[in-house]
Formats: structure tokens, sequence, C-alpha cells
């Protein structure tokens, strides 16, 4: 994938996991019981997982461009 358009990608899902947090965090209706309260578990955690996923393209290093570990002997 072009570097680019992968950083594109990466932006657009941090922009996704972050409004789907904030949704949860201000906007989601509290009186959700039930299932809709395992539901809503579930939605925080796949937000999460978006937003670390989208900083994972962003900053992504293929391991052939991975720099040489430092020799501390």
């Amino acid at each position: 994938m072009d570097k680019g358009l992968r950083r594109i990608a990466g932006v657009m899902m941090m922009i996704a996991g972050i409004a789907c947090d904030v949704w949860l965090a201000f906007g989601a209706p509290d009186d959700w019981e039930g299932a809709a309260r395992v539901l809503r578990f579930g939605l925080g955690l796949a937000s999460t997982g978006a937003i670390t996923w989208g900083a994972g393209l962003i900053f992504w290093l293929p391991k052939h461009e991975h720099p040489e570990a430092a020799d501390v002997t």
C-alpha cells in the first residue's frame, strides 16, 4: 500500500474511533440495560482498537526498514 494512502486510512480510522468514543462518553443513552450495556462496552473496546490500529497505520515501518538494534556490549 502506498505510504500516503496508508496514512490517510490511519487518520480516518483514528477520527472514527475518537468520534465513537466521544459519542459513547457524552451522547449515548444512560438507560441501556442488559445486552445493550454489553454492546456499549464492546463498542468502546472496538473504537479504542480502531484508534490504536490507526496509529499503527500512520507510523508503520516495514521490517526491512527497521534500524538495527544498538549493540550495548
